[in-house]
């Protein structure tokens, strides 16, 4: 009797000397020793948003849960000391624990480890209110779920215990290693030479790490005994009242359940969608079967992509139980690999079913099957697998950045200043940061073909005069320098203005500066909080009257209600989600006149107004239609249907050349032969299967080897808006045997590559949203003398040799040294240097935009002497495709590496990093003392 008594006072002085000192050290650290070191930066981060949601709630976690139960345990357990020990081994340990495990290792939860998680969540709350007041014995409803909950509890528990036992073995024979090898009198004797005083805190910290370590070995067995025993606990007492058919009933349905949701969620759906995408459909049949299971193969390749947000590890890269019990016992090789494989079955739901290699293995399948990069068609996702973790994505404004709200358009202002038929036009915008990094925004935007960019500048102030300005440089070349400059460390302010298209151009801008932190706003710090933007661009007029830019993307910027916006000073009228309207009404209403500009080079052109009489038809001549067939065109099969009636009734399609003749070109994704339809009154769009993925070059390909020795008037693609980031650099493009014109039904596309851009201006073709309209632009140039270069925008503009002086016609020469380079370009033998050199000449002496040079805007003598460097360059005028794809920063895998000493690092990990900001503290205060 005496013994047992012995006993029970030692397992009770036991448990209150585990709960309370360990709470009361932790306590005793983080409230007097930490929190008022960094407390108030903490509560400055909270507030200002550096520290997301993702990371908020278990870094308050962490202090929270010592915390309550520290004050449960005195309010309502100090009087039960055997309480007090499951409250501290079934609660707060493990989800003291779990806030660890999400801080520093969980990213993205899965179904799979969202089921684990939650259960075991679910499993620590009922435990605690099975502590504070038992069974439930008088409320039926609240004992049946005591019930489900502990008969979870069960596996919860065994589930826990064998998890924690494959660390807490080596853990303790790590531990009693190194306790006896007294390193840690060294590290004490470091602190205490550091200085003296730190002597408490640092015995403080020792004494939490080391008692941290030494609970930890106990928790397999402690946690897996409490949770089995009140998991038997409440069934026997549900039992006893209910009757133990019910008590079965219920435990097998709700394990039964359990079960049957793991089983579903731990089947990894990138295993089916990899072996859908073996092998390529060379069927429509087969390409059928595939589209129908799209979204099967979309979440597995998703997944895949996310695996390392999502998971762990995968599967055969996890070695770090075997490299430990390899490394601490000297186990055979085959035991150790025994206990990898036993854990790697236990983790199974955080554990990626494949290897590193799928990630870019499914980002190249999904691209080729869904016809979009994945980034651009799955953002959501990654946003918000990136928001799991502590990467930043880049300052460079991508597709994820597509629509994101993260610089504000704060005002803008459009200023015409009308010269009869033509006018310049000025844009200018003021914009401010909404987070606490720099930011980049880009445009994509369309012009009227004749329009010309003539100016660029950026500031920090309203007035342009003060401003950094433009330099005309090869598009190579800034392209190159500008990209250089765009990083978030020691960001400098820098612009790009590009034409990717005969009306189409990009334009980015960087850093727009963050807003004040709370920090600055106290400190009342002075600096730059807004970035402002000119753009200038000379237009002629439309019957519409002036056209604005037309916004086809936007990245990280927004605007709402409160943007002011002006038109000549008086306020425009727009939707939301509009950037500018179409057009601003024109005031002068002076008929069209024809203009004339002699250029020093000996070239003359002519602007000459079209009547409507003056536009026509093709009448015998013979066109090849090549339709794309790739996945994103099925959005547009009516109106590829619209696109064929018109072409049967203007008589395409009758085999007569006595009026007009077209052949049909269908392309095809790789896995199947393109065909060539020569009558196509046999084809039927509607029966196309649209699949898989296609770039203009190999459309264009596809056509030249099918095409023979058949002549054509002209070529048309007629295609949708296309993927523009999956384009390949390449630079020379193909040679076509006649203008090629794109055909984009629905919308033209952000931008070209620049050897689809090359095709289209060497066959001096074009680009337009309407077939008709292109028939009759091709038509109508035919028709005219053959100096005219271009029929665009009611005008013919044609270019001659002359050998007359310079000719003044004031303001109009930018537009036409426009369609003088437009003319030149159709001249260019490949890529020859040195006409490339010429044309990029007339683009610096009129300040224009052309496909060939760009507008940049540099700050410093560094970014100067960069650009001249890359203007010396062979590769100057060679600009890479924009593909918007972030080289995402894969998190660490710590599952692949060895792993020493497998104490408890995570809390060792928190408490050295918090040691050392409170040293770091201490020291600066005891310099401003002295």
């Amino acid at each position: 009797m005496k013994k047992n008594t012995t006993l029970k006072t030692l397992l009770h002085t036991t448990s209150h000397a585990i709960f309370w000192l360990w709470n009361l050290t932790f306590l005793l650290v983080v409230y007097f020793g930490l929190l008022p070191q960094i407390g108030g930066d903490l509560v400055v981060a909270i507030f200002s948003g550096e520290i997301e949601t993702e990371f908020l709630l278990p870094l308050v976690g962490l202090i929270a849960v010592p915390t309550v139960c520290t004050l449960i345990g005195w309010w309502r357990l100090r009087r039960q000391p055997l309480e007090l020990m499951r409250l501290f081994y079934g609660v707060e340990a493990p989800l003291f624990a779990l806030c660890l495990v999400r801080l520093f290792l969980l990213r993205e939860l899965t179904p799979a480890s969202t089921l684990i998680v939650g259960t075991a969540v679910a499993c620590m709350l009922a435990f605690f209110l099975e502590v504070l007041h038992g069974y439930a014995q008088r409320n039926q409803k609240l004992a049946w779920l005591q019930l489900f909950a502990h008969s979870l509890m069960l596996l919860v528990g065994v589930f826990a215990g064998l998890l924690l036992l494959f660390y807490a073995v080596p853990a303790a024979a790590v531990l009693v290693r190194q306790f006896f090898t007294f390193y840690w009198v060294d590290e004490l004797w470091s602190i205490l030479q550091y200085d003296p005083s730190f002597a408490f805190w640092g015995a403080l910290w020792l004494l939490l790490y080391g008692f941290s370590c030494t609970l930890f070995l106990g928790m397999p067995s402690a946690l897996a005994a409490l949770y089995v025993q009140s998991g038997h606990r409440i069934l026997n007492k549900f039992a006893s009242q209910y009757g133990k058919k019910r008590t079965v009933q219920g435990t097998v349905a709700v394990i039964s359940v359990w079960m049957i949701l793991f089983i579903s969620f731990t089947t990894q759906p990138q295993v089916k969608a990899f072996k859908l995408l073996a092998q390529p459909a060379q069927t429509d049949s087969a390409r059928t079967a595939l589209l129908a299971q799209s979204e099967v193969i979309r979440t597995g390749l998703l997944n895949a992509y996310l695996s390392s947000y999502r998971y762990l590890s995968p599967i055969e890269d996890n070695n770090h139980i075997q490299t430990m019990y390899l490394s601490v016992f000297g186990l055979p090789e085959s035991l150790c690999q025994f206990l990898q494989e036993s854990y790697n079955q236990l983790m199974s739901p955080f554990l990626y079913n494949g290897s590193g290699s799928d990630i870019e293995k499914a980002e190249k399948l999904y691209a080729e099957f869904f016809d979009t990069p994945i980034q651009k068609a799955e953002r959501k996702a990654v946003q918000r697998a990136l928001q799991s973790t502590a990467i930043v994505d880049e300052a460079k404004a991508g597709v994820l950045n597509i629509n994101q709200k993260k610089v504000w358009l704060r005002s803008q202002q459009v200023s015409v200043t009308e010269q009869g038929d033509w006018a310049e036009v000025e844009l200018y915008e003021v914009y401010e940061n909404q987070t606490n990094d720099v930011e980049e925004i880009l445009y994509y935007f369309s012009l009227p073909e004749s329009a010309t960019i003539t100016g660029l500048w950026l500031g920090d102030t309203d007035k342009r005069s003060q401003s950094f300005p433009f330099k005309v440089s090869p598009r190579g070349a800034a392209q190159k320098v500008y990209n250089s400059q765009v990083r978030r460390s020691r960001p400098v302010d820098p612009a790009l203005l590009e034409q990717v298209g005969p009306r189409l151009y990009r334009l980015r801008a960087f850093p727009v500066p963050p807003k004040l932190s709370f920090r600055e706003q106290r400190d009342s710090t002075e600096r730059p909080t807004q970035m402002h933007l000119w753009l200038t661009y000379n237009v002629m007029r439309q019957a519409q009257g002036w056209a604005l830019p037309r916004l086809a993307e936007k990245r990280n910027i927004f605007w709402t209600k409160d943007t002011q916006r002006l038109g000549n000073k008086e306020a425009i009228a727009t939707s939301e989600d509009e950037w500018l309207p179409e057009f601003l009404r024109a005031t002068d209403q002076q008929p069209p006149k024809i203009h004339q500009v002699n250029f020093p080079q000996g070239y003359q052109i002519t602007a000459k107004p079209l009547a409507r009489e003056d536009y026509t038809l093709p009448q015998g001549k013979r066109f090849a239609v090549v339709v794309d067939s790739s996945r994103s065109m099925s959005a547009q099969v009516k109106a590829l249907i619209k696109t064929f009636n018109w072409l049967n009734q203007q008589g395409f399609a009758d085999n007569s050349f006595a009026n007009n003749d077209a052949d049909l070109y269908i392309t095809t994704a790789a896995g199947k032969p393109p065909q060539r339809i020569d009558d196509i009154r046999t084809f039927n769009p509607a029966k196309i299967t649209f699949y898989g993925t296609l770039q203009y070059q190999q459309m264009l390909q596809q056509f030249l080897q099918l095409q023979g020795d058949t002549p054509y008037d002209g070529i048309l693609l007629i295609t949708d808006q296309g993927s523009y980031e999956l384009s390949e650099d390449s630079k020379d493009g193909l040679e076509m045997p006649a203008p090629l014109w794109m055909v984009h039904l629905g919308a033209l596309p952000p931008a070209y590559d620049d050897a689809t851009l090359q095709a289209i201006q060497d066959s001096g073709g074009g680009v337009s949203t309407e077939l008709p309209e292109v028939l009759q632009r091709l038509a109508t140039k035919a028709a005219l003398a053959p100096s005219v270069v271009s029929v665009v925008d009611g005008y013919a503009w044609s270019m001659a040799k002359t050998p007359s002086e310079t000719t003044a016609n004031k303001g109009f020469e930018p537009l036409a040294a426009r369609q003088l380079v437009n003319g030149l370009s159709q001249q260019i033998q490949g890529n020859n240097l040195a006409q490339l050199d010429a044309i990029h000449a007339i683009a610096k002496t009129y300040n224009l935009v052309t496909p060939y040079s760009s507008m940049i805007v540099l700050v410093n003598d560094q970014q100067r002497e960069a650009l001249k460097q890359a203007e010396a360059e062979n590769d100057r005028f060679d600009r890479k495709v924009e593909d918007g794809q972030e080289q995402l920063n894969q998190p660490n895998n710590p599952f692949s590496t060895p792993v020493p000493e497998p104490i408890n690092g995570m809390v060792v990990s928190s408490l050295a990093i918090a040691l050392i900001l409170f040293l770091k503290r201490q020291q600066q205060l005891n310099q401003r003392a002295s």
